[in-house]
């Protein structure tokens, strides 16, 4: 029997996962942006190499989200989560939908720079509307 406090096996995995490549994205970003910054200009390969090495842990990141939809053993779960990942999506579609439209019509120059991290904030959000909802 498993204690009501004790965190299903797949979440635990998830968790450990998430901490792995949030740090792993943490130090390479603070690493690669210091070095980028600091010292002799750098080839344009250079940069597209550190751009790419920081972009594989958030890639990382999105892999573990959606390994939780493949491992979640209760379907209700799985069936919340799915809801999550996909109002998320929705949410991030429309903001980003309607930041480019406001560049067509040059209300703004420039548009979100950083959907990874307006994803993962529309998937905080959409956790407790979609089991609230549920």
């Amino acid at each position: 029997m498993i204690e009501k406090n004790r965190m299903a096996p797949y979440m635990r995995r998830y968790t450990i996962r998430i901490i792995m490549f949030m740090t792993a994205y943490v130090l390479i970003l603070t690493g690669s942006l210091f070095f980028a910054r600091n010292g002799a200009p750098h080839s344009q390969a250079t940069l597209i190499g550190l751009a790419l090495i920081t972009a594989f842990p958030v890639i990382g990141v999105f892999w573990a989200i959606f390994r939780l939809l493949v491992e979640t053993d209760d379907e209700y779960q799985r069936l919340l989560f799915a809801k999550q990942t996909l109002l998320a999506t929705a949410i991030t579609l429309v903001i980003v939908t309607v930041w480019q439209f406001l560049q067509v019509y040059d209300v703004v120059s420039t548009g979100p720079q950083w959907m990874g991290v307006l994803w993962f904030g529309a998937l905080g959000i959409a956790g407790p509307f979609v089991r609230w909802k549920a």
